[in-house]
């Protein structure tokens, strides 16, 4: 990059202070360890940008806002209590760097595409060279594990081929261990990430096993993003699909209960595992954890996500929406709802690719069961008047009632929806019996149509 140059001949200098609170006292008698970050914003990042900086959980030191010199340099210290991820932020844009007590220093470049942060830069850091390294490899593993998301972990193949990607991934991080075998990456990361053979034997030693790990109750644990890919992609094979999985939040959250800070890091974490998953299932499950372990519930911030989302979930009742329709006139979801033996709530956007794709394929449905029961009643999110108008005569049919959000979008809130197109079916009774979302919708409706 064409600044590179410049920015390791004026980090051989002094580095102006920029608008920060630079903390110089050091501590009596603690575990802490000072660093100092040095650097410079570089192409196209605009030489006024105001940056963010703080370490990855938030807890243990105070975000510092820097603003660059003329020269585009800044720099700050701070006494940090364990390692782990910093972040930099620039708008909504985030990027993470490795911090450990063996390196005091940390020089890096920050590079702009168009306002937004590419990638960034962190010179002479052999510790994130290996964490790069780290990260990388999973992500392969992570990609390789999309595609036995909704397979059956009771068939033997698949079991075989789903360990097979864990023991590859664990043979490379093995390699990276041995690339950088004093740092952080090779001795915490790659050891707390690691199964047993014992527990990949089969799915239930794996079940059994995998989250009873003690790591879970370690709060240093969850200084990186590890925690919540470790769940992502193991969680959905360990969970037992023939019952509520009810055990699994036992084991996991047992285990981390052993440390506060690590059982309210922990179920932080879990629930945006679970939300993002959208296995109804492993959420509801959840659910039921909390309601009937209300004193183990530490993270207050969760308590109340989840209290509302257990508003909205299957075996709650529906919440009513009154909003307009195409010709201005109020129309309430209960009406619909108590007129009708199913109906089918569908909250999506006029200018999704993946609504525009899916809700044409509820025409023929609508055709076939309007008149044994079934109503469908759509709520877009707030757009564009002619947008909206075009999108229902394109992709919605005859007999929908099709209504429009205000600015406040509140039925997305109201029903905890994390992706559009989402469908929650409501029985005439104003049960919530299933949601949906679009991969899944056709074959579930199904499933409940029958019945009529």
């Amino acid at each position: 990059m064409k600044n590179t140059a410049l920015f390791f001949l004026i980090s051989m200098v002094h580095f102006s202070v920029a608008q920060t609170k630079l903390q110089s006292k050091k501590p009596l008698k603690d575990n802490r360890f000072s660093i100092e970050i040095q650097g410079m914003v570089m192409d196209n990042c605009g030489k006024s940008a105001d940056l963010v900086f703080g370490d990855f959980h938030g807890s243990d030191t105070e975000v510092q806002k820097l603003k660059s010199d003329k020269a585009g340099t800044f720099n700050a210290k701070y006494w940090l209590k364990e390692p782990g991820l910093f972040f930099f932020r620039k708008g909504g844009e985030s990027q993470y760097f490795l911090i450990t007590p063996k390196e005091k220093r940390y020089k890096i470049g920050l590079s702009c595409n168009k306002n937004a942060l590419e990638m960034l830069q962190v010179f002479s850091s052999p510790e994130n060279k290996a964490y790069l390294e780290f990260v990388e490899t999973r992500k392969k593993m992570t990609n390789d594990f999309e595609n036995y998301r909704s397979k059956n972990l009771n068939d033997t193949i698949i079991f075989k081929e789903f360990i097979s990607k864990i023991i590859d991934y664990q043979k490379n991080t093995a390699a990276i261990s041995k690339k950088y075998p004093n740092s952080y990456v090779a001795n915490k990361l790659v050891v707390a990430d690691r199964i047993s053979e014992t527990d990949l034997k089969n799915v239930e030693a794996l079940r059994n096993g995998y989250l009873k790990r003690l790591a879970f109750a370690d709060p240093r644990f969850y200084n990186t993003p590890l925690p919540i890919h470790i769940l992502e992609n193991y969680l959905d094979f360990i969970a037992n699909k023939a019952d509520s999985s009810f055990l699994v939040f036992e084991w996991l959250l047992n285990t981390a209960g052993k440390n506060k800070t690590a059982a309210e890091r922990l179920q932080g974490i879990l629930y945006d595992a679970l939300y993002k998953s959208k296995r109804q299932d492993l959420i509801r499950s959840y659910i039921l954890w909390e309601k009937q372990h209300p004193g183990k519930m530490v993270n207050e911030v969760t308590k109340f996500k989840m209290d509302v989302l257990a508003k909205s979930m299957v075996d709650a009742q529906f919440i009513n929406v009154v909003l307009k329709d195409t010709l201005g006139n109020t129309r309430e979801l209960k009406d619909v709802v108590f007129s009708s033996k199913y109906t089918l709530l569908t909250i999506y956007n006029p200018d999704c690719s993946h609504c525009i794709e899916t809700l044409p394929k509820l025409i023929p449905v609508m055709e076939q069961y309007e008149s044994k029961g079934l109503k469908i009643f759509t709520v877009a999110a707030k757009n564009d008047y002619n947008l909206w108008i075009n999108f229902i005569k394109k992709h919605t049919g005859k007999g929908w009632i099709n209504v429009m959000e205000d600015q406040t979008n509140s039925s997305f809130g109201k029903y905890s929806i994390s992706s559009l197109p989402s469908f929650v079916l409501i029985d005439q009774t104003g049960k919530i019996v299933s949601r949906m979302v679009a991969n899944d919708v056709m074959n579930e409706l199904q499933k409940w149509l029958l019945k009529l």
